[in-house]
């Protein structure tokens, strides 16, 4: 851990925090967290539990983090961004397109066998390889944003960033866009004025209704 640095909770602190960064993602101006105990992050955390910190950071970002989230863990990282970050506070997230994994994954072609279970492989890898958990479509992601109390500012290409404090953030190479899908949705939102606990409540249960009774009940 970083001994040259103040943490958000530190008078004149860094308030800005980057989630889940990862051994080759630390950002020098950021507070680099994870849940595992990296050489050189700045702090372990578990952004699924309250953070330590409320209503005082300016930015929360994340790059290829959401995904690797349970849905209903997704839910609760939102919820805890929302309440760390300052009113007008900026959360700027990329995640895989689930639109641009089916359209480049799988052809509905006459290929050939090889060529279809390649492209089996593939798309089963998209989904579970790599500590995937869940995979975002463009409403998807909207509808979950709102129902964590955030207001939804843009999808925004890769770098790109109306806010100069948010540009040029993202180091995952390979970004691309097939017949108008990125290969990752780049988000930012800001922080409500009101977050309504049953808004969040009702996407949950909607959440455990459609998808995670079925993932819990491991049939």
């Amino acid at each position: 851990m970083s001994g040259q640095k103040l943490s958000p909770i530190e008078e004149g602190g860094i308030a800005r925090v980057q989630v889940g960064c990862g051994p080759k993602n630390i950002k020098p101006d950021w507070w680099n967290v994870d849940i595992r105990p990296f050489p050189g992050i700045d702090a372990v955390m578990d952004v699924t539990k309250v953070w330590p910190w409320r209503g005082v950071l300016d930015y929360v970002y994340g790059e290829h983090f959401l995904e690797h989230l349970s849905l209903s863990d997704a839910i609760d990282f939102l919820t805890h961004s929302r309440a760390a970050l300052k009113h007008g506070g900026a959360l700027r997230l990329t995640t895989p397109s689930v639109e641009w994994v089916l359209k480049t994954h799988f052809k509905f072609n006459d290929a050939g066998v090889d060529a279809k279970m390649n492209e089996t492989f593939a798309i089963n890898r998209a989904f579970h390889g790599w500590g995937h958990q869940f995979l975002y479509s463009k409403d998807m992601l909207e509808q979950l944003i709102a129902a964590c109390g955030l207001t939804l500012r843009g999808f925004y290409d890769y770098g790109d960033s109306d806010d100069e404090s948010l540009k040029g953030l993202e180091q995952h190479g390979g970004w691309s866009v097939t017949e108008g899908y990125p290969s990752v949705w780049i988000i930012e939102a800001v922080k409500s004025e009101e977050c309504s606990d049953e808004v969040t409540s009702n996407f949950r249960a909607l959440a455990e209704e459609k998808f995670l009774r079925y993932v819990a009940s491991g049939h």
